[in-house]
């Protein structure tokens, strides 16, 4: 069995990142986005955010979800992939289908 597969989302906290291609305990990550609702964070669950090593994808782990997200950097210098968009503003602003869903440092 690959690593993938013994990597549950959640499961203790952990989840397999692409691009590190080992699993992760997510809390470890130095990035959490929190969630925003109207531009102010509200409470909920949060993301989790990691860079490659060049910065040119982002990975980010939703809640609820059973795997990362893999976002590649743009020629505007954002990072994007299927209605995502992660913006570099005051720290990082995460976008699905132009609306802002998490934000943090």
């Amino acid at each position: 069995m690959s690593s993938e597969e013994h990597c549950v989302f959640f499961e203790n906290g952990k989840s397999f990142s692409q691009i590190k291609q080992t699993c992760l305990d997510l809390t470890d990550l130095n990035i959490k986005l929190n969630p925003l609702k109207d531009g102010a964070t509200t409470e909920g669950d949060i993301t989790y955010l990691l860079f490659s090593q060049d910065k040119s994808k982002a990975e980010i782990f939703l809640p609820k979800k059973d795997k990362g997200l893999v976002l590649a950097k743009t020629n505007e210098g954002n990072w994007a992939n299927k209605g995502f968009i992660l913006i570099s503003w005051k720290g990082y602003v995460l976008q699905k289908d132009g609306i802002a869903v998490f934000g943090g440092q």
